[in-house]
């Protein structure tokens, strides 16, 4: 009976065990093993979640950020911003895909850090500072490539600001001659304040 106790102390201990993820920074090499959890150790991405806002005039920008721990992305795990936003210019609507969701249909999203010599190149941003690069899509242009970086402005508390700068990447299959080949918010930095 001592037996049969023990080997099934055993058997549901080794069941009930998982195998455990490496948990790595965000910045971590991509060589690490399949199933890593790329982890915000730091926290960067927390500042900045929230409601931001451009304006110009009557032109505005809103994005809305909210972070996401743990989520699934291939075989991997990552700590990662979601987000949406809209776009008035001339105080006509242009674009909106707000509210965010949480149904994998958001317009922004990434984590991942972008030294100060990657596009786009920052020269005025300190050698240890470190900027999140998102996606942003466009749902009537979903065909388009193009990136979002964030650069928190440290010592701006009040309010707190970011500049967010849209940028076309490389590749993306064009429908046709006539289709748009610009997303419908315009590329180039905005100067965003936290509300």
């Amino acid at each position: 009976m001592k037996q049969i106790i023990f080997i099934l102390t055993i058997l549901l201990l080794t069941l009930s065990c998982k195998a455990q993820s490496p948990i790595v920074s965000l910045d971590a090499p991509y060589e690490t093993p399949s199933g890593a959890y790329y982890k915000d150790l730091d926290n960067e991405l927390n500042k900045f979640e929230g409601n931001w806002l451009y304006t110009n005039g009557s032109t505005s920008l809103t994005i809305v950020l909210q972070k996401i721990e743990q989520l699934e992305i291939g075989s991997d795990f990552r700590d990662y911003l979601i987000g949406d936003y809209r776009y008035v210019e001339n105080n006509q609507e242009i674009i909106n895909t707000l509210p965010i969701s949480n149904n994998n249909e958001n317009k922004l999203g990434g984590s991942y850090i972008t030294s100060t010599d990657e596009r786009p190149i920052c020269n005025d941003c300190s050698e240890n500072e470190r900027r999140i690069s998102l996606y942003i899509s466009d749902p009537e242009r979903d065909y388009l490539n193009f990136t979002i970086t964030l650069r928190y402005i440290i010592g701006e508390t009040n309010p707190e600001k970011m500049t967010i700068t849209i940028f076309k990447e490389h590749g993306g299959i064009i429908p046709n001659e006539n289709s748009p080949v610009s997303l419908r918010v315009p590329a180039g930095e905005y100067l965003m304040e936290k509300q």
